[in-house]
């Protein structure tokens, strides 16, 4: 069953979206809310796994890795323990930055 998200949801998850390393308090601050309450959305979110890690933009110009290259695969393997796999072993090459 989806989660249902509210107002105060869905302002948590576009403030993370601008900032995901605002802290608590500031997160809070942001959309209005005390920091328990906040802490209580947030730990709801996770727990329904609407919220799954964190994430980190880099700018790849200024690492040097200015090229993106999308590729399509083709495979006779539909399996997700094959697709998984698969990721395991093109994310474990130190160049690809996104699967």
């Amino acid at each position: 069953m989806p989660y249902k998200l509210d107002h105060l949801d869905r302002a948590l998850l576009r403030a993370l979206q601008q900032d995901a390393s605002l802290s608590q308090r500031d997160l809070a601050e942001r959309v209005g809310m005390s920091q328990n309450a906040c802490w209580r959305r947030l730990h709801a979110l996770r727990s329904a796994g609407v919220l799954q890690g964190q994430t980190v933009l880099l700018d790849r110009t200024a690492i040097e890795m200015d090229l993106t290259v999308i590729v399509l695969v083709k495979t006779r393997h539909h399996a997700k323990e094959w697709l998984d796999n698969f990721k395991k072993v093109i994310l474990s090459i130190p160049n690809i930055v996104d699967f």
